[in-house]
């Protein structure tokens, strides 16, 4: 949010490439180390340590965030002592902060740029968590395949991770010169069109080169679509707008994952299901490219 703030349309996403990189580069180092481990010490012991990691990552984030730093005890006569001083007392839940949420995200889907990128990006995480993280790594360990080990499936993932680190200041630049809209669309085009070779790859070197250019587009889709709303959305909105858009990723992501397993067990083919989320991650491209281009032409009659 900080990056957004202090950015401008005309460098928003070369400002929030640094950050994405750095997502990048702990994305790569993790599924190596993961695989690593896997291979020498076990599945079991490695969810040991990665579950000890995250305890250990929680105390440090308590003692070292803001927002999680021990607060001074308050007695009850504390409360009294704000209420004889005409101070109101905050009662809100949560389901009257769900509500409130949804009314401001209701105000901003009004705008038809916002609930475009809105649903593309949800469609896109859909696409994505089906595909690359639970068709994926069944095709690269298939025995009557590419049968991988799980050190050869880390390395993968973090070849993929590695290629957003480098080429993400480069594709940001892009996004910011020839439009939000435009590297969203060559984002989608290069993940769908790589979902649908993948299955036709018989060696790692044909797996390599669709994996590649699969990392190239997600690349572009991990600044363009928070950079677009950054753009489009005031900037007392800004926030809401951000949250809305990742909002709809999440639901996409739990969606996608839990939907394209069932259906890849329902065909019994692990590549009829990654061609259907390359099919769906098309039909949402084309509906988000026509919709720029009908915009476009609206506003030159304006």
């Amino acid at each position: 949010m900080t990056i957004a703030d202090i950015s401008t349309p005309l460098n928003r996403a070369s400002t929030m490439a640094p950050i994405m990189s750095a997502f990048a580069a702990g994305t790569a180092l993790g599924p190596a180390i993961g695989g690593i481990m896997a291979d020498h010490i076990g599945i079991s012991e490695t969810f040991y340590l990665v579950g000890c990691s995250y305890l250990a990552l929680t105390l440090v984030n308590r003692g070292l965030l803001e927002e999680t730093k021990v607060k001074p005890t308050t007695f009850p006569w504390n409360d009294v002592h704000k209420r004889q001083n005409g101070q109101k007392e905050n009662k809100e839940t949560i389901a009257d902060a769900f509500q409130n949420a949804i009314g401001q995200w209701s105000e901003l889907m009004s705008d038809v740029r916002v609930r475009g990128v809105v649903a593309m990006n949800g469609f896109y995480w859909f696409a994505l968590s089906g595909s690359q993280m639970t068709l994926l790594p069944l095709l690269l360990t298939d025995p009557t395949g590419l049968a991988l080990s799980a050190t050869s499936v880390g390395k993968v993932y973090m070849g993929m991770s590695l290629v957003q680190v480098m080429c993400n200041p480069t594709l940001a630049k892009f996004a910011d010169k020839m439009g939000k809209e435009k590297a969203i669309l060559f984002g989608c085009a290069l993940i769908s069109s790589s979902m649908a070779t993948l299955p036709f790859c018989t060696d790692t070197n044909h797996v390599a080169v669709t994996l590649g250019l699969w990392s190239l587009g997600s690349t572009m889709l991990s600044t363009a679509p928070v950079a677009y709303v950054s753009d489009v959305v005031h900037a007392e909105k800004r926030a809401r707008g951000i949250a809305l858009l990742r909002t709809a990723g999440d639901v996409g992501f739990l969606l996608g994952a839990a939907g394209t397993g069932a259906f890849a067990d329902w065909m019994g083919n692990l590549d009829v299901a990654m061609q259907s989320s390359a099919g769906l991650l098309v039909s949402a491209t084309g509906w988000f490219a026509a919709r720029c281009f009908l915009e476009k032409k609206l506003e030159q009659q304006n």
